[in-house]
């Protein structure tokens, strides 16, 4: 965690030139200082210096921040605003009366999923079906009954170029078993032996967005043990959030960090996996996940992949850059305000008259799917490993 000299010494480089609100989401949505980077950075500095209090309303306004990370390279003092507000959350994290049942849950369920996957099952089959039916709540895929990371631990290859290890994060181990399949069938077959962590743990990313810092470490030290042991050529994510969690905030939280942590399309490209591969002719768009965009800075590569297979033609959605509105608990906490910027985001696919929507994020495929069923929009919607897996094996 920031030392809070230096984090008081962040908050005080605010010039207050608005800059960071440029592209904050939830500014643009309601055009309220409080609600927007410069305002929350500046309430901060006012808590820092005594000068406001901590209470439920300016808790509030800090956990309204989806930590997309538009803002983050823009500022002109280069203020790590993310950052700041991470440090902010731990402060005011027991005057967010709302987030008190999540931060509870979150504390109970995290290293205990293997066991409540199943329970959550049943309430899936025997409620939340029924419920979804009946248009009373919105709809949340269902957990596997094997999570990912339970099929196999190394998959062997005769024709050996070379090791992966692969962090799946917990959307894949438990929601899309299936896109670490998809992962571990590309590797495969091009010459990979891969490794599946059964002791992963969750990446922390929950747990530091309500302000849990201490939990958090805990975590990531499990996670910096367990996959530095291992010998390959990449620690490879299918999820942004966990790579940026692990290559930036690991180092804050711990002093360490996963080596060779990697996003698949990173690694998609500098192992040259995707040319002269071929499918079916398809109109495909790409929505940019803000922890891949924002976050790790990776905005071209993917759509280099799908430009570079046979029979895609990619056509660019307007705002392809801007939130889906997921950002984890930000979507329980201001489901309206989420759901306002999923119902455009899913408008400008449809736009495009595109039959599928790729995008490189777990957590953006099961906002665009709850919004997509809303609106029964009807075209597919796949992470970028299907995308490939599919024009490799067909």
């Amino acid at each position: 965690m920031m030392d809070e000299s230096l984090y008081l010494k962040e908050l005080s480089k605010c010039v207050r030139c608005g800059t960071c609100k440029t592209f904050c989401p939830t500014y643009l949505n309601t055009h309220n200082e409080a609600m927007g980077a410069r305002g929350r950075v500046a309430m901060l500095g006012e808590l820092g210096q005594k000068h406001l209090d901590p209470t439920k309303s300016l808790a509030e306004k800090i956990f309204s921040c989806m930590l997309c990370g538009a803002c983050k390279n823009l500022c002109p003092t280069g203020i790590d605003i993310p950052e700041v507000i991470y440090q902010g959350r731990t402060v005011l994290r027991d005057s967010f009366k709302r987030g008190r049942f999540l931060r509870r849950a979150l504390k109970m369920s995290i290293s205990r999923l293997d066991t409540l996957s199943p329970l959550y099952r049943i309430y899936h089959t025997l409620l939340h079906k029924p419920l979804y039916n009946a248009g009373l709540v919105r709809y949340l895929p269902n957990t596997s009954s094997k999570p990912f990371n339970k099929q196999a631990q190394v998959y062997k290859n005769m024709k050996k170029i070379g090791r992966v290890a692969i962090f799946a994060g917990c959307s894949v181990n438990y929601f899309y078993p299936h896109l670490g399949n998809a992962l571990s069938n590309i590797l495969l077959t091009k010459g990979y032996e891969v490794v599946v962590f059964k002791g992963e743990s969750c990446c922390g990313a929950p747990l530091r967005s309500m302000g849990l810092e201490k939990e958090t470490e805990v975590l990531a030290q499990k996670n910096i043990e367990h996959f530095n042991k291992v010998h390959a050529e990449a620690i490879v994510s299918l999820c942004p959030t966990c790579t940026m969690v692990i290559r930036d905030q690991y180092p804050v939280i711990t002093g360490s960090t996963i080596n060779n942590i990697m996003d698949i399309n990173e690694f998609i490209a500098k192992s040259n996996i995707a040319p002269e591969l071929e499918l079916k002719p398809s109109v495909m768009t790409y929505h940019d996940p803000c922890h891949l965009s924002y976050g790790l800075g990776v905005r071209d590569t993917p759509r280099k992949i799908l430009k570079s297979i046979k029979g895609v033609e990619l056509v660019e959605m307007k705002h392809a850059d801007e939130c889906c509105g997921f950002a984890g608990s930000f979507n329980v906490h201001y489901s309206d305000m989420s759901e306002t910027m999923g119902k455009q985001k899913i408008q400008n696919i449809t736009d495009t008259s595109a039959d599928t929507v790729v995008t490189s994020c777990p957590g953006c495929i099961m906002q665009m799917e709850t919004i997509r069923r809303s609106k029964s929009a009807k075209f597919k919607i796949k992470h970028i490993v299907e995308v490939i897996d599919e024009a490799m094996h067909d």
